[in-house]
């Protein structure tokens, strides 16, 4: 299939215009599992999520989780890839 892309090479593409994830395949792997944990609180419209045992409070919308994972689906960067820094500072982590 001509022009698709991996979800690794599509985060690889946004690796490549913001400086919030840093474009390795570990990184890759725990974003994904942390988009899992934001996307099943935003399919349950709670404001709770749970990363690596511990549950946290999102500051973020359903939206806001919607946009970030637009920007994973896609490849494509957009301003409302950057909220995701609001997870990373309530889980204490940068090493996606």
């Amino acid at each position: 299939m001509q022009g698709y892309k991996s979800d690794y090479e599509k985060y690889i593409l946004l690796s490549d215009i913001t400086r919030t994830i840093s474009g390795t395949y570990p990184g890759y792997l725990k974003l994904k599992e942390l988009m899992g944990s934001l996307n099943q609180m935003a399919s349950k419209n709670s404001n709770t999520y749970t990363y690596n045992g511990e549950l946290y409070v999102s500051r973020l919308t359903n939206s806001e989780i919607n946009g970030i994972q637009k920007c994973l689906d896609t490849g494509d960067y957009s301003s409302s890839f950057e909220k995701i820094k609001y997870i990373f500072v309530d889980i204490g982590r940068r090493d996606f």
